[in-house]
């Protein structure tokens, strides 16, 4: 048996949607029923359900074999684990937003501090950050930043704060990601779970 880590929310949804369009469904039935246990097992593969920033950490410990994560996670943190390939689904991206008529930034609020710190160093900008756990949108409404770095999706969150995309830094996309012990320990199962949600031919 194999462990798969997922994140319920916006991937996990792209990923059955992905798995459906494509008829790879072996999983779906089961991923799909409403329940609130932290795991299900489909034949040979167990499933866990764990939040995005955890699941490179389950994998890196091997308590997982492989997770699926969104490119943002592993670009904003250092983890020990296979980057095996990218994935054709969650696509989105990073943007640095304000409101329509800013015109510099001294003071960026984000969540992703090492992004946001990488981008305006290569830029050669000095800028400082603030580290804000949910609802960027709201640092430059009520004055406490120039603007934020944050995930851009539809931009109807955006939009709907009366901010706009000021630049746009990096493209964000699904992962498949793997534990560097278990990848070869357990290859065959690890090949044929990635061949059934068309990773391979």
């Amino acid at each position: 048996m194999i462990t798969v880590a997922l994140t319920k929310g916006r991937l996990f949804k792209d990923f059955l949607k992905y798995m459906n369009e494509n008829g790879l469904t072996v999983y779906n039935e089961a991923l799909e029923e409403e329940t609130r246990s932290l795991y299900t097992v489909v034949d040979n593969v167990k499933f866990i359900f764990a939040k995005g920033p955890d699941v490179p950490t389950y994998v890196e410990s091997g308590v997982a074999d492989l997770g699926i994560v969104g490119s943002d996670i592993i670009a904003e943190d250092a983890f020990n684990i296979l980057n095996v390939s990218q994935l054709p689904f969650g696509e989105c991206h990073f943007s640095v937003a304000a409101l329509p008529e800013q015109q510099e930034f001294k003071v960026i609020a984000t969540k992703y501090m090492n992004i946001a710190h990488t981008h305006f160093k290569n830029k050669r900008q000095d800028v400082s950050l603030i580290h804000l756990n949910g609802s960027v949108e709201l640092a430059p409404l009520l004055g406490l930043s120039d603007g934020i770095v944050d995930i851009v999706q539809t931009g109807s969150t955006l939009r709907d704060n009366g901010l706009v995309e000021h630049e746009k830094i990096m493209e964000i996309h699904a992962r498949l990601i793997a534990n560097k012990r278990t990848f070869y320990t357990k290859e065959d199962e690890i090949y044929d779970f990635i061949k059934e949600i068309g990773v391979i031919e």
